[in-house]
């Protein structure tokens, strides 16, 4: 199972041509795997255009099959602490903390702050 950053996920919500065709593929094909922050950086996007529209996408993410949204734990920290120490941005690092502690080894994404993580590989779907 890979994870998925929220980035990828606002992708496959939105009309931005092939990026977003490639992040529902994505989200169609894949089993994947998020930290519930992504459900709250996606929705925040959205919700700054309208809240309806942020109910619909959260709708959407919800009902997409072959997504899993997981929590950010204590059993996390010591990932968490040893990445902000090597300059990772907390946001990233409780993403990269959590994929890390699932034992993920690829992480979609268009940040490429996570090609600084050791462990994870980043890909982007397009």
């Amino acid at each position: 199972m890979d994870y998925v950053d929220a980035n990828i996920l606002a992708y496959a919500f939105s009309s931005d041509g092939l990026k977003s065709e490639k992040s529902r593929q994505l989200l169609k094909d894949h089993e994947l795997v998020t930290c519930t922050l992504s459900l709250d950086e996606v929705a925040w996007k959205f919700f700054k255009i309208s809240p309806s529209l942020a109910v619909s996408v959260v709708r959407g993410l919800q009902s997409a099959p072959k997504l899993s949204f997981l929590p950010f734990t204590r059993d996390e920290f010591d990932d968490f602490t040893r990445l902000l120490e090597h300059g990772t941005a907390p946001r990233d690092a409780v993403h990269a903390a959590t994929a890390l502690k699932l034992g993920c080894k690829t992480i979609y994404s268009e940040d490429k702050d996570f090609d600084k993580v050791k462990g994870l590989k980043r890909r982007v779907p397009w």
